[in-house]
């Protein structure tokens, strides 16, 4: 864990933020969330799906990077990402859909050298970005 002392006072201030603005409670809105320190969309979604089971769709690495492959978007960074899906993808999908792709991003849609002779929906794919594949 880099930066850990960095790290573990972010976790010290949004401790004694969340006792002090919200009474021990971690809200369970989007605006609330984002005036705590060290915390962006991101993280704020993630909080929403898994803390609350309220959909948001947490938009990192590998959903981005998937979402732009398969060319369900053409965006170029993370927040237009979550705006093109939110627009797009059908909101009965927005709590399973990071979840989904992470573990498809970690195991098979790797950002270099995919396996693509191992994905279950390789010829549906435009492999947009993809230069080198297994």
């Amino acid at each position: 864990m880099g930066f850990y002392r960095t790290k573990a006072r972010t976790i010290l201030e949004v401790s004694r933020d969340l006792i002090e603005r919200f009474a021990g409670r971690v809200p369970d809105d989007m605006e609330a969330l984002l005036t705590l320190k060290g915390v962006g969309r991101k993280t704020a979604n993630l909080v929403l799906n898994q803390g609350f089971q309220k959909p948001g769709i947490c938009v990192d690495t590998h959903v981005h990077r998937i979402s732009n492959r398969w060319s369900y978007v053409t965006t170029r960074d993370p927040h237009a990402t979550e705006m093109a899906l939110r627009a797009k993808l059908p909101r009965r999908y927005w709590l399973e859909y990071n979840d989904l792709l992470v573990a498809f991003g970690q195991t098979i849609c790797r950002p270099t050298s995919p396996l693509c002779g191992r994905c279950p929906i390789v010829r549906y794919c435009p492999r947009v970005g993809v230069t080198h594949h297994r």
